[in-house]
């Protein structure tokens, strides 16, 4: 019987060498002997070539615009926009913090928040761990920089007026922001 082979530990491998090369007769030549296909040889991609994408231009916006509420295409998904949209803004954390929150209790497709799932700031706060003064502080941060629309209240049986409901938007500066992102991931 022999010994069990030892355990390897992170210095072992760090200190393997990388394996030797197979030998491939196609990959020893230099890459200007090798015989390649172009895009433009019909015989490359099956007789067709694509046509390559228009390079995507962001609108130019002015302030007003660009805190307004962005539209999204039929193809683009909030909930997944939207997070990306929030990671990649300068948003303090705190009010990031209660839009992830607020995210998880919206529509997914489009960010509304229904009447019966609008939280108070007694609810944010015990859900985030913020004061209620911070979720009051948060929630203005992210009305006045278009990341929540406010809806006008509902009312109740007596006549009085209940608070005021809100939903999710994406500002237009960091749709376009996403926007551009996206294309240029698309074209590696």
């Amino acid at each position: 019987m022999s010994a069990p082979a030892p355990i390897p530990t992170p210095g072992d491998i760090a200190r393997r060498t990388a394996p030797a090369q197979h030998p491939d007769p196609e990959h020893d030549t230099p890459a200007e002997d090798r015989d390649t296909a172009t895009p433009a040889d019909p015989g490359a991609s099956g007789g067709y070539t694509t046509p390559p994408r228009p390079m995507y231009v962001p609108r130019a916006l002015t302030l007003e615009e660009s805190v307004a509420p962005g539209t999204l295409a039929d193809t683009e998904y909030f909930r997944s926009i939207f997070r990306w949209c929030l990671l990649n803004s300068s948003l303090p954390p705190h009010a990031r913090l209660l839009a992830h929150d607020l995210l998880h209790r919206a529509n997914h497709k489009s960010g509304r928040i229904g009447a019966q799932a609008q939280p108070d700031t007694a609810q944010l706060a015990l859900a985030t761990g913020l004061g209620e003064l911070q979720i009051t502080v948060a929630l203005n941060t992210l009305q006045s920089r278009g990341w929540i629309a406010y809806r006008p209240p509902t009312f109740a049986a007596d006549g009085r007026p209940l608070r005021p409901l809100y939903d999710l938007v994406i500002p237009a500066l960091a749709l376009e922001r996403a926007r551009g992102r996206r294309y240029l991931l698309q074209q590696q």
